[in-house]
């Protein structure tokens, strides 16, 4: 998105991907199920009015509504939560950003006139859907994402027909028409930097070459910014500031298992959400395009279950399958035709699923988004301090954020003047 901005208006502009795909967290495989693509990343897009939905109406992209349906399993079978928002709301109703920040376990645990139901669900609302532990989790920063949620219309979730991969390839056909040089499978090492002016050190198949350019926008994702060893980012100089604001910040757990089935075995082919009380898998969803079932769990059950062995967590989510619709497990796994996971938390392009912020640390986005020297720019979800982070549409803002504070900067005729007096024409490295 950065770069598609930046190209829009004349920049000379080469984009660093250290994966052989674009697309980062978004990772839709192909469509291997009978024409469902399935999501190992980003699935949903949360609201009806955000910065995806301008990528969607510019490229015609199919679209559909998810149900807005929530169960439970109950002895007979499941059981609808028709008050499911209402009790959530009762919760966060209370939340409020004008008192001290404290993690939201504590909140709960002093807040009266809740009943029990509504905590238990708001804290796995929380551990889930934010990915964050309760007793990690700012009630600032979850009061800033629920009235984002309000302002997006949020409980209204919808699916990219042909997964978030269509959008990524919308965009990369744009960045070819622009002109944008894409070099996949160049994972930038080393970052050298003075004002106005940037190298940097890539490995790529052929070994390290160097970029040069103006200025850098930096997309990498919180958990590799906070990465160490040999095969971390070094910036030289450092980051003044920026340390503490990158370690202040947490990167969330999830995993996220999808199940491809012979036939339909569940009673409605298009549910909605089921919320068990599953030791590991708490949440399932459906789809109607295809017999697929997808798990989910975050926080700090997948901070423990990452480190089982696949076939462990397949076997988990066999056992949270059977329990919630009271069938053997064998006669589940029978029916199974193949399972999809990814390890965010392993992969070494992520180091995790999605940011979230700590209690204490609610201008620490603020402080990560800001720029050095107008030079090194920084962009993605956990730079959003607008109440999206961890969202498909907080990382697209960002792009176009950082894109506006380039052309603000001293660069905003796109030439700069390097110190021997030679004037250039701009160049971006992304």
């Amino acid at each position: 998105m950065a770069a598609r901005e930046l190209a829009r208006v004349g920049a000379e502009v080469e984009l660093l991907e250290a994966r052989n795909r674009l697309g980062g967290r978004i990772y839709t495989l192909p469509k291997i199920t009978g024409g469902l693509p399935i999501e190992l990343g980003a699935e949903f897009i949360h609201g009806s009015e955000n910065e995806v939905w301008q990528i969607v109406e510019e490229g015609k992209l199919r679209t559909h509504k998810v149900p807005d349906r929530h169960w439970r399993p109950g002895p007979g079978g499941l059981v609808k939560q028709k008050k499911f928002w209402d009790e959530l709301e009762q919760v966060f109703s209370r939340l409020n950003p004008a008192a001290p920040d404290q993690d939201f376990r504590v909140f709960i645990d002093q807040a009266w006139s809740i009943n029990e139901t509504a905590k238990k669900l708001a804290l796995d609302y929380v551990e889930g859907f934010h990915a964050a532990p309760g007793d990690r989790m700012s009630v600032h920063a979850l009061a800033k994402a629920e009235a984002a949620a309000e302002r997006e219309h949020a409980t209204r979730a919808f699916r990219l027909a042909d997964g978030y991969a269509a959008m990524v390839s919308l965009l990369e056909g744009e960045l070819e028409t622009l002109g944008v040089r894409v070099f996949t499978e160049t994972a930038v090492r080393r970052l050298n930097w003075e004002p106005g002016l940037v190298e940097a050190v890539a490995q790529t198949a052929s070994g390290e070459r160097p970029f040069r350019a103006c200025c850098a926008v930096v997309t990498l994702p919180l958990g590799v910014l906070q990465g160490e060893g040999p095969s971390a980012l070094v910036f030289d100089p450092g980051l003044p500031g920026k340390e503490r604001t990158i370690q202040g910040l947490a990167m969330g757990a999830v995993v996220k298992v999808t199940l491809q089935f012979r036939a339909r075995f569940w009673p409605n082919n298009n549910f909605g959400f089921i919320h068990s009380d599953d030791r590991w898998f708490r949440t399932w969803w459906s789809d109607p395009r295809g017999p697929v079932l997808t798990g989910w769990t975050g926080g700090p059950r997948a901070e423990r279950l990452v480190h089982e062995r696949k076939a462990v967590i397949l076997s988990f989510a066999l056992q949270a399958l059977a329990q919630t619709f009271k069938m053997d497990c064998d006669r589940i796994q029978e029916g199974l035709v193949a399972s999809y996971y990814h390890d965010w938390s392993a992969d070494e392009f992520s180091r995790g699923a999605y940011s979230y912020t700590p209690v204490g640390m609610g201008t620490m986005p603020h402080y990560l988004a800001a720029p050095v020297k107008s030079t090194l720019f920084f962009a993605g979800e956990a730079t959003d301090t607008q109440g999206d982070q961890g969202t498909v549409h907080g990382a697209l803002r960002s792009g176009c954020r950082v894109a506006r504070e380039i052309l603000d900067s001293r660069l905003n005729n796109l030439r700069f003047q390097s110190k021997t007096g030679e004037e250039r024409r701009s160049k971006v490295v992304v």
